[in-house]
């Protein structure tokens, strides 16, 4: 199989560990620096039922790409798919289509067993993760509309922040299995 360039490989790192650094930074700020406001989320079905709620803005990267495709193929040759000559023309949305639903998936469950593990104080983590998803997924977007090379960024927000969900997830599901 053949492999990527060394250089493409620098590129795509850099960006990596610059998002990678900037979404600590930026999740330090917001959760300790910065109050977010939270309705009264004293049982558990309530911190779901905000979770869930959160969950529409994470729906609209989703809602973004259908209609990015839509108007390409509206607008171009790519409207008749069976015929194959203008799908070049809808490539990158539908990459960009495809990748978002995987992500929202990992994001979402996360998201929600996650929060049947916080705190009413912590669940100010919830929107915190949506902004880095919807924020991640229009960066990767358009990244990937200037170039292949720069879809790490907007992929490493959203990606970076489900497996830090995940990793602390996984921490919560062990500790209850040996406690």
């Amino acid at each position: 199989m053949p492999r990527s360039q060394p250089i493409e490989r620098q590129i795509i790192a850099r960006h990596t560990y610059k998002t990678g650094g900037a979404l600590v930074v930026a999740y330090v700020a917001l959760y300790f620096a910065i109050p977010i406001p939270l309705p009264p989320l004293p049982g558990l079905i309530d911190r779901l039922v905000f979770t869930l709620r959160l969950q529409s803005f994470s729906c609209l990267t989703l809602i973004g790409g259908i209609v990015d495709v839509a108007l390409t193929r509206y607008n171009t040759i790519a409207v008749d798919p069976i015929n194959g000559r203008g799908e070049h023309h809808v490539a990158i949305g539908v990459r960009y289509l495809t990748n978002t639903v995987e992500q929202f998936i990992v994001s979402f469950v996360g998201q929600l067993v996650l929060t049947t593990y916080l705190t009413e104080p912590q669940m100010k983590v919830v929107p915190i993760l949506v902004l880095f998803f919807v924020v991640g997924r229009v960066t990767f977007y358009y990244g990937y509309k200037m170039s292949y090379l720069n879809r790490a960024l907007g992929f490493t927000a959203t990606f970076g922040s489900s497996l830090a969900v995940w990793v602390v997830v996984m921490f919560y599901v062990i500790s209850d299995l040996f406690s």
